[in-house]
């Protein structure tokens, strides 16, 4: 297996679990390190949604754009391919066509100082505008670069996640919503305690036993695609409606279903639009879905929008059910004591796990095929002395 090489992509951490809505910069960053080098590349293709009569709620125009959500579709469609990270635009949050300024910040070192140049140039705008007009004032960060490193990274896992979709009959299109959620890096953290991929909340893991001290399948690529593809199912199952359901997983189905109600309104554009509380209600909750159709316009015409693209090859590894609890040392050894290696492996490992703690038996892991048998004998060494300590 070619060794990994190292770069550093940073995804910013959100108040909301939606990690390419962001407004002002955030406090903290968390690296992903993971390995992009042409060794490791492989050609793109477009996505293919066809033969899908079968997945729930599906027709040709289940994904089109909501009446009214036209220019908020657009507007993240410039975030993901106009605008680097090293830019953002001061818009207004209502009419978030409505740009005032591109601010680049380039060279400014550290979010402190870029966070005063937005400030200052917020505070310039603001003077020729009126007070409603001034209040809604809000930073944007450009995603171009970031959705470009997504797209190679999907690489190691869209297929698997569509397979994933496509058996529990949920429209393909929206494994895309990773992208949203967390630009497919595996080691995004919210500070609000979403995890993984799909931004998964604690209190929504919980029921289904996905979290331990040593074992956070949040973090696990294709466990998180599963629970996810349930998630989604179920919000249909409730709203009745795709965009509904999907603004529902950054929302909460229960919370989305009430406006229904009570605006007497099923369609989307519409609540967006007329919903007065925006603290119920807020920025990231009412773009989500207009964030997700331009993802997923952007993700399927990628050549068109960033000329050439690639992805990244699947991580050459195999899955191996652990017969006995072990040490996280030892899983690294598997991989030639290469521990950033390990983690991309195996993110649900948790740091308690890595500082330690034992790793219970019949936790499934990755390690790379080359060394699958000789993690096999290093298992039934441990197993056999297990057995004997036992009689």
């Amino acid at each position: 297996m070619t060794k990994l090489s190292v770069s550093i992509l940073y995804a910013v951490l959100l108040s909301a679990p939606m990690a390419m809505a962001q407004g002002d910069l955030a406090a903290k960053v968390v690296p992903q390190v993971m390995g992009k080098n042409p060794e490791e590349s492989r050609p793109w293709r477009a996505p293919v949604f066809s033969d899908q009569d079968a997945s729930l709620g599906y027709h040709g125009e289940a994904f089109s754009v909501p009446k009214g959500m036209e220019k908020q579709v657009q507007f993240w469609i410039d975030i993901y391919t106009k605008y680097s990270t090293t830019q953002g635009v001061i818009h207004d949050a209502e009419n978030v066509e409505t740009v005032y300024e591109v601010v680049d910040l380039t060279g400014l070192v550290g979010e402190r100082a870029q966070q005063k140049k937005i400030d200052e140039v917020k505070k310039a705008i603001g003077l020729k505008l009126s007070k409603d007009e001034k209040d809604r004032l809000r930073f944007q960060l450009g995603q171009k670069d970031r959705m470009q490193d997504a797209i190679f990274y999907s690489g190691r896992y869209i297929e698997d996640m569509e397979k994933i979709f496509r058996d529990a009959k949920v429209p393909v299109e929206l494994t895309r919503l990773a992208f949203v959620e967390s630009s497919f890096n595996i080691m995004a953290r919210s500070k609000v305690g979403a995890s993984g991929i799909w931004q998964i909340m604690p209190y929504t893991a919980k029921p289904y036993k996905m979290i331990s001290a040593t074992v956070d399948k949040r973090n696990h690529p294709m466990e998180a695609t599963k629970l996810a593809a349930k998630l989604l199912r179920q919000n249909y199952s409730m709203l009745q409606s795709w965009p509904l359901a999907v603004t529902g997983y950054n929302h909460g189905p229960t919370g989305v279903r009430k406006m229904t109600e009570n605006y007497k309104t099923r369609e989307l554009g519409e609540l967006v639009a007329n919903v007065r509380s925006r603290k119920s209600f807020g920025f990231a909750s009412r773009n989500f879905y207009a964030s997700f159709l331009a993802a997923l316009e952007v993700e399927k015409h990628a050549n068109k929008y960033f000329g050439s693209v690639v992805w990244s090859k699947p991580l050459d590894a195999q899955d191996l059910k652990l017969p006995v609890a072990v040490k996280y040392k030892e899983i690294v050894s598997w991989f030639d004591g290469d521990d950033r290696k390990a983690q991309i492996f195996n993110p649900h490992l948790t740091f308690k796990a890595r500082k330690g703690h034992p790793i219970p038996a019949k936790t499934v892991i990755a390690v790379p095929k080359d060394k699958y048998n000789v993690a096999l004998i290093s298992l039934a060494r441990r197993d056999r002395m297990v057995a004997m300590e036992r009689k």
